[in-house]
């Protein structure tokens, strides 16, 4: 199911990098193909995880030295993102894979020590919080007057 998945979002992401969309449009397509990488990311994260067999605190100091990462390549690369020709959208779908596994693995990991559970009781409740509000985000130019 996830390589299906995986498959539907190279080709929507393909297409569109090929369309010239209109503004509404494509806020819809990014909002599919969010939902996609949501969904990929639900059939990714099993009850074993790696983080379940390390300490919280080594889950939290990971996330935020990579979310450090993270954050200095998309600065490096901003201006250059535009300039891919067709592979604009694959770019983002990838990144956006990314900056989501990255935030739902520190904070699940925070979590986790915070209450001293394992990491993986959070990881879908926590993806499905932040799918809601980013998707709600990815929504808002389409609301009028905005």
């Amino acid at each position: 199911m996830e390589k299906i998945i995986w498959l539907l979002m190279l080709g929507v992401s393909l297409l569109v990098s090929y369309v010239h969309l209109d503004t509404t449009i494509f806020s819809l397509v990014l909002f599919v193909l969010f939902i996609f990488v949501s969904t990929a990311l639900f059939l990714r994260f099993d009850e074993d995880h790696w983080l379940d067999r390390v300490s919280p605190l080594v889950g939290v100091g990971v996330g935020i030295l990579s979310l450090i990462a993270y954050l200095g390549l998309i600065v490096l690369a901003f201006n250059e993102l535009d300039q891919l020709g067709i592979w604009t959208i694959l770019v983002r779908l990838l990144l956006m894979y990314v900056g989501i596994y990255i935030f739902v693995m520190t904070t699940t990991s925070f979590l986790a020590g915070a209450t001293r559970l394992k990491p993986s009781r959070f990881f879908r409740p926590v993806l499905i919080f932040s799918v809601f509000f980013y998707g709600a985000m990815l929504l808002l130019p389409l609301q009028p007057g905005l």
